[in-house]
């Protein structure tokens, strides 16, 4: 929305019925006014987790919309996400507790302990502002098998200035393939993250492509990062280095997973099912051990939604079983691509 109202105000603003030209503005100054808020709280936040000793960067939210679009009023953002290191995460807890917030789920001590080896966050909710905010351990969850690790991304990261404060962001480099990555695990199903690639190539034109080709190869996203570039080039005409260009032709399999994904953008369709989310991001990875590792880790790792009968700890080997039995169950109630994961 912020993006549509600004080309119509700048370019076609005598085509648009005054009407709606107000309404979209009015929408756009309410949405300014919410990233100004929740960039300040983001802010304040990170203030606290530095008296504390935590390390953190901001990812997506209001940062990515300074870092890609130079503007914090050009996002449309719901929640805040911070990247930390999983040793931090209890203490991160305790200080958001401190400031109001409390988990969205309450889960049993079981269930916290399976949240935090199946999953890559933990929401966060500060009912009397609205605010939701995402505690990031991992660029991924475990089972995506995504060679990216935290220390990888505080390692290369710079600052933005964000309400008058300097804030850690991931590198150009390192948003880009964290960008492809988060886009392919959603596969891909809105636009903005696309707009967001784009903006963030054009924007960089210092952009190191042979860091970034070789650190997709190293982490084994290397056809995330052509998928997501291949998008970008498709949607935005997003010129991009010849020997990019040529290592995207070079894996057919970006072009049918495009194609996959541009369909997703175009038709309202229902959202992806299991078995439609697992042939996406089963095909997604260049490697077959990563295509096997997906397909154990995702049928075999417990996550909160099988513990919830808390067992003795000497016990609790039994929730390995529980998640197969749970999706076979789940797939049997329902169109098998349907199921809940």
């Amino acid at each position: 929305m912020p993006l549509v109202f600004n080309h119509l105000r700048t370019t076609f603003a005598e085509f648009v019925p005054p009407a709606h030209l107000r309404k979209i503005r009015e929408d756009f100054q309410h949405n300014a006014a919410r990233n100004v808020m929740l960039a300040r709280e983001l802010c304040s936040v990170f203030e606290e987790f530095e008296e504390r000793g935590i390390e953190a960067l901001a990812y997506k939210g209001p940062a990515l919309a300074i870092q890609v679009y130079g503007d914090l009023s050009f996002r449309s953002f719901v929640d805040l996400d911070l990247l930390i290191r999983p040793d931090d995460a209890a203490l991160a807890g305790s200080v958001l507790a401190a400031r109001g917030y409390h988990p969205h789920l309450d889960l049993n001590p079981a269930q916290e302990l399976m949240l935090f080896r199946s999953e890559c966050d933990r929401v966060y909710l500060r009912e009397g502002r609205n605010i939701v905010l995402e505690l990031h351990w991992a660029v991924a969850p475990p089972f995506f098998g995504v060679g990216v690790d935290i220390e990888q991304v505080m390692a290369n990261c710079l600052q933005i200035e964000m309400c008058g404060r300097k804030i850690n962001v991931p590198s150009a480099e390192m948003l880009l393939l964290l960008l492809c990555v988060n886009g392919t695990k959603d596969l891909w199903t809105v636009l903005e993250p696309v707009s967001s690639l784009n903006e963030l190539v054009r924007r960089t034109p210092q952009l190191n492509w042979t860091r970034v080709i070789a650190s997709g190869r190293e982490a084994g996203v290397l056809r995330m990062l052509h998928l997501g570039l291949s998008l970008a080039r498709d949607i935005f005409d997003l010129p991009l280095p010849e020997h990019v260009s040529t290592s995207i032709a070079a894996d057919q399999r970006v072009t049918h997973l495009a194609r996959e994904a541009r369909r997703r953008l175009t038709e309202n369709e229902m959202p992806p099912g299991l078995i439609e989310k697992t042939s996406f991001r089963v095909r997604s990875r260049e490697h077959t051990r990563d295509k096997l590792r997906y397909c154990v880790l995702r049928a075999m790792t417990p996550t909160y939604r099988d513990c919830s009968t808390e067992l003795p700890a000497s016990l609790s080997f039994l929730y390995y079983g529980f998640r197969p039995l749970r999706l076979l169950r789940d797939s049997l109630k329902r169109p098998a691509d349907k199921a809940v994961v």
